[in-house]
């Protein structure tokens, strides 16, 4: 488990292109610049479950950094992607406080992105989280990488985004979190919410 401040910003975008193509243009287009930034840290992009567009996820070590490539990913996608894509991407930032790694080695093929509202201070809810949430994550078979924080815009509202081997185990391992949850309201008031969730196209490490 680490805690050093990343920055996390997440992307969905409307469309009905083939979602084969938009991974094979993003690994030939914009994947190799990403990867070029020294502060990079992880990229992922899934297909919306039941279709209608994808969503990503990319994250780097420095906030200047994470802003001026969303910039060059907007407007990389405006252009290659504008045939597939339609409409301008939600978009929602984060500073990571909590990211997770499994040990254990696998794929990366199912991602989730969760809402939890209603939070206290970080300074109240941090510890609860790494003392409760933490083991139960890493304990779970298909969990690969957790990236969470407090929303930019929203300071009571946490976002994560999970990496896990399938959606099965994806699933699961969000009952068993929201079960959690459930049990400590004085910490979590609310429900966990997945916004977005789907099956990873494109997966890329530091």
């Amino acid at each position: 488990m680490s805690e050093s401040q990343w920055y996390l910003t997440i992307r969905r975008y409307s469309g009905n292109g083939a979602p084969e193509e938009i991974a094979q243009r993003i690994r030939d287009g914009l994947l190799p610049t990403l990867r070029q930034e020294p502060s990079f840290r992880a990229y992922y992009v899934a297909r919306i479950d039941g279709g209608g567009g994808i969503f990503s996820a990319t994250v780097f070590d420095d906030q200047a950094t994470a802003r001026r490539i969303n910039d060059h990913v907007l407007g990389w996608a405006g252009g290659a992607l504008a045939d597939l894509l339609t409409g301008t991407p939600l978009i929602t930032r984060a500073a990571v406080t909590v990211h997770l790694d499994a040990e254990r080695k696998g794929g990366e093929s199912y991602m989730l992105v969760r809402m939890t509202e209603g939070l206290g201070p970080s300074a109240g809810t941090l510890p609860a989280f790494q003392d409760k949430l933490v083991p139960l994550t890493l304990e779970q078979p298909g969990f690969r990488h957790l990236y969470t924080g407090r929303d930019e815009t929203q300071p009571d509202r946490a976002l994560a985004v999970s990496v896990f081997t399938n959606r099965s185990t994806a699933t699961a391992a969000h009952a068993q979190v929201a079960a959690l949850m459930a049990q400590n309201r004085d910490i979590w008031p609310r429900s966990p919410q997945v916004l977005m969730a789907g099956e990873v196209i494109v997966a890329a490490l530091a």
